[in-house]
């Protein structure tokens, strides 16, 4: 344990703030605006961890917008390597302490990755297992290879699937799941997953729970008054998932 100092708390304007200098597409613009509330919330857990936990070697998989807020605004600064595409623009590679590239379907081959830098002391997993179409316990199991065996930690987000839009949808007969695409990329949400199993996914990994919740990070998700009292009078209907395992 490290003695606690005082954290910074990020805000969603300190989260676009970082990239007003950045030429960003219109796609760019409203993902970060849509996601801006749910990026401070997860770099203010990482910030906690850090803190708590002396936690100096990050590890993101998917390099995107998390991945600088939490290069740049972690405090004191961490390094921070990366697994999967590179996004150059979002996440300059000169940023970065290590980049390898690696598709999470080779999981499923058995095809290994290595990093120099690992063991890593944190992994950060946020908004990736609901896009894989394969069962997350195979890129799980290959990131707890890189994750030190004490006071490590793994951080997942995801959508909750059960959330009260998604059983509202239902219940008037439309299909709240998004049909796969055809380019290959899984830019969709090929499976999405309750609290209970992500749960159970860091278990299987031996990992316990450090923190979890259900959040309320995605302002442009409700879409009436019924879905917006719902989920705040009943967590577990809310949209979105934070579980934060422990080694």
């Amino acid at each position: 344990m490290h003695t606690h100092q005082p954290i910074i708390k990020r805000s969603a304007e300190d989260i676009e703030s970082l990239f007003s200098h950045l030429e960003l597409t219109e796609e760019e613009r409203v993902y970060l605006k849509q996601q801006s509330k749910r990026l401070a919330y997860a770099v203010n857990l990482v910030q906690e961890f850090c803190m708590e936990y002396g936690a100096r070697k990050v590890l993101d998989v998917g390099p995107h917008f998390l991945t600088r807020c939490i290069r740049e605004l972690v405090s004191p600064q961490v390094s921070v390597s990366t697994l999967g595409y590179e996004y150059p623009k979002l996440v300059p590679l000169c940023l970065m302490e290590e980049h390898q590239p690696y598709d999470l379907i080779e999981c499923a081959r058995k095809k290994p990755v290595s990093f120099k830098k690992a063991p890593f002391d944190l992994i950060v997993f946020c908004e990736i297992i609901e896009h894989i179409p394969i069962s997350p316990n195979l890129p799980l199991q290959l990131l707890r290879s890189l994750l030190k065996d004490r006071d490590g930690g793994l951080l997942i987000q995801t959508p909750n699937a059960v959330a009260i839009g998604k059983r509202m949808q239902m219940l008037f007969g439309r299909n709240p799941f998004e049909i796969p695409g055809t380019d290959l990329q899984f830019k969709e949400h090929l499976r999405e997953y309750t609290m209970t199993e992500v749960e159970r996914f860091g278990r299987s990994l031996g990992l316990s729970l450090w923190k979890k919740e259900y959040c309320r990070y995605w302002p442009h998700a409700y879409r009436n008054l019924v879905e917006r009292t719902v989920e705040a009078l009943i967590p577990r209907f809310r949209q979105g998932l934070t579980v934060f395992f422990k080694t």
